[in-house]
């Protein structure tokens, strides 16, 4: 039976979300060929709103698009062959991204279980299948040298049906995330906005500070990031010494 709206939820114009367009407006002028053919990303507006966050804006732009990812895998993704296929190689999640989304409640029971069922179902398969051999393991300790032939046979195919031949597909994410983030980031390093507000931020964690200087390519921008994070790091060492 089709859905008849009313007649002004019909016509009712649609609304772009305000922010980014805002932001688009104040860094291009739209009335030229030239300025306004090149958009600014929207990296850039990601992360100028993470830096006005506590903690790190690219831990916090990346806890968003993991979360984002686990949530639309689960919503469109739970009985896709592919999807399954992939998790399947990856025995499901790492520890930290199968209780983040237990914990933030990322998809629900149900996901869970028609997905690890799935991945439980494919391992006992592979323990129970005897016509297939047995992988030789590519290291065998002493140990396993002197374990009777049919022992070692099963121990090596248990250990091929317990190892990940893929990385967490969630890990894989965060780690594009990160790239991508960073390399606009280092960009816009030396534009008045990204340097403003990272000085005004709590600035990157070690760990994304160290990757950051990884991908700068032009002395200017590292001189710009180390004098920020050094006075940042100096701040917080004076800190420490008030409050022991």
């Amino acid at each position: 039976m089709p859905i008849t709206l009313p007649s002004d939820e019909v016509n009712a114009p649609i609304r772009a979300t305000r922010p980014y367009f805002d932001f688009v407006e104040e860094r291009c002028d739209l009335n030229s060929p030239v300025k306004g053919s090149i958009l600014p990303s929207s990296i850039v507006y990601n992360l100028l709103e993470a830096c006005r966050a506590a903690g790190c804006p690219i831990c916090r732009l990346e806890q968003k698009s993991v979360e984002r990812y686990l949530d639309n895998q689960f919503y469109e993704n739970v009985n896709s062959p592919k999807w399954r296929d992939r998790l399947r190689a990856s025995l499901g999640f790492c520890h930290e991204h199968a209780w983040l989304g237990v914990n933030q409640r990322l998809g629900d029971a149900l996901g869970y279980s028609i997905i690890y069922r799935d991945i439980v179902n494919s391992v006992l398969t592979q323990l129970n299948d005897n016509n297939s051999p047995a992988p030789s393991p590519r290291r065998r300790t002493s140990l396993l040298r002197q374990i009777p032939e049919a022992a070692r046979n099963m121990i090596a195919k248990m250990l091929a049906a317990f190892t990940p031949r893929k990385h967490c597909p969630v890990c894989e994410h965060r780690d594009e995330t990160t790239h991508s983030t960073l390399a606009v980031f280092v960009e816009e390093l030396e534009t008045p906005e990204m340097t403003d507000a990272l000085q005004a931020s709590d600035g990157l964690c070690l760990p994304h500070l160290r990757l950051a200087l990884e991908y700068i390519k032009d002395l200017s921008a590292c001189e710009t990031l180390l004098t920020i994070h050094r006075a940042k790091l100096e701040s917080e060492g004076r800190i420490i010494r008030v409050h022991p």
